[in-house]
């Protein structure tokens, strides 16, 4: 009799453990905490004038509506649930095993993303009230996000292993654009750097240049590592839709991410000279925000939605 309660005692608490530690309790938790805040702010508003019109009843409900619906697809996306990436994989590859592959690997790497954005702006709300850098957080929170997805390794399974002895680099994946846009932001940052230590009152250029160059210098030792990552013997397919992850992850996942983060910091450094500059910092530096917007944009979730609304693309792995 005590043999059996202590074994549903360990079952029940194995399942308290896998449920504490499912990603389908971030949807859940969202909505919870959600729905009251938006039922409490309206029964306030409504309750402020009580002779609300009927229009503006149907807006309310409408907006709370949209709210929760915007919510839910916060929390699914923090959740993990990533319904395109079988989609894009399919885009990419042509084999079963290549595209389950890459699959796993795009939503990987685009939850640990949305993770990262989403932190970075909970704290640019509840950090600085809604007065610090939103892009600065947000591009920063998605960079740190990236590397950590890279960081992931999958665990061998037990037995005799075996793998290649393939030497690679970062230079066999990373495209030549994201290269250059890597060392012209670094040269920018080192040069906000040199410039903040000679000229007065523009100090603290020299610490948004150093916190550029150090962004930029941690994704790189990132991407080598991605690059060289052990990797079991594969079939040749297989072999080859590694081989794009790696690209994926060293150009799209790490390179770009970190290139507009680092350039909002050197924007924040141009921002610092603005006493012996003047009207140009300022120019400078809302250009370099515009700049990072900008990439951010196109890079949005890895910039392959594309591939979802363009039948005609053929596969990189055909």
């Amino acid at each position: 009799m005590r043999q059996t309660r202590d074994t549903q005692n360990s079952l029940i608490a194995a399942s308290w453990r896998r449920l504490a530690s499912s990603r389908s309790l971030i949807p859940l938790i969202v909505v919870v905490i959600a729905v009251p805040v938006l039922l409490s702010v309206f029964v306030e508003v409504n309750g402020a004038s009580s002779r609300m019109s009927v229009i503006g009843v149907i807006l309310l409900v409408s907006m709370a509506v949209l709210a929760v619906v915007l919510l839910i697809g916060l929390a699914t996306r923090l959740a993990g649930v990533d319904h395109d990436a079988p989609n894009i994989a399919g885009h990419l590859a042509v084999g079963a095993e290549q595209q389950r592959l890459l699959a796993r690997w795009l939503t990987r790497a685009r939850w640990a993303r949305t993770v990262g954005g989403f932190s970075g702006v909970l704290a640019w709300i509840l950090g600085t009230r809604a007065h610090g850098d939103l892009l600065l957080l947000g591009t920063g929170g998605i960079a740190i996000g990236a590397m950590f997805a890279e960081l992931h390794q999958v665990r061998a399974r037990k037995g005799p292993r075996t793998a290649t002895l393939t030497v690679r680099s970062v230079d066999q994946y990373l495209m030549q654009s994201d290269r250059r846009r890597m060392v012209v932001v670094g040269v920018l940052g080192l040069a906000a750097m040199i410039a903040g230590v000679f000229m007065r009152h523009s100090h603290a250029a020299v610490g948004w240049g150093l916190a550029a160059l150090l962004v930029l210098t941690v994704s790189r030792l990132v991407q080598g590592r991605v690059a060289r990552r052990p990797r079991a013997a594969l079939s040749a397919e297989l072999v080859k839709a590694d081989d794009l992850a790696r690209e994926l992850a060293i150009g799209r996942g790490l390179a770009r991410p970190s290139t507009y983060c680092a350039l909002v910091l050197v924007a924040h450094a141009s921002g610092a000279m603005r006493p012996t500059l003047g009207t140009a910092a300022g120019f400078l530096q809302g250009a370099g925000w515009f700049y990072a917007l900008y990439l951010w944009w196109l890079n949005r979730r890895l910039g392959l939605d594309f591939l979802l609304t363009d039948d005609d693309v053929r596969p990189v792995l055909a």
